[in-house]
């Protein structure tokens, strides 16, 4: 519970709930793309040809998935800080959509590093 209180305040509580999700043993992932594909965060890369076709993510865990892009959501709206700046960075190239899906993938490596490595941040 320590690892979760490192977290900005507003996050705390999606956190616990990520946790309730997939549990604290992270052996049963090999990495951390291993988790976010399974919690259906993970970009699509669909290329053939040179041509790009359809980048939609695996459904995965719809819970997980939901709790993880209103964390992002929240992450959007903070000033000064990096998940932030991360967010508005993606936004401005690719719509804020596939923006909050990468800032959800980004909660999700952050929180499986902590939880991994048993290390705050």
């Amino acid at each position: 519970m320590t690892l979760i209180q490192s977290l900005p305040v507003h996050l705390q509580a999606g956190a616990a709930t990520v946790i309730a999700e997939i549990g604290v043993d992270m052996s049963r992932f090999p990495s951390e793309a291993h988790l976010a594909s399974w919690a259906g965060v993970c970009p699509g890369n669909c290329q053939s040809a040179g041509q790009r076709k359809s980048g939609k993510t695996t459904d995965g865990n719809p819970y997980l998935k939901a709790v993880l892009s209103q964390m992002a959501w929240i992450v959007s709206r903070m000033k000064d800080n990096y998940l932030s700046a991360f967010y508005h960075r993606i936004a401005r190239r690719q719509g804020k959509k596939r923006a909050i899906v990468a800032v959800a993938h980004k909660i999700l490596v952050i929180i499986y590093h902590m939880l991994k490595k048993q290390q705050a941040l």
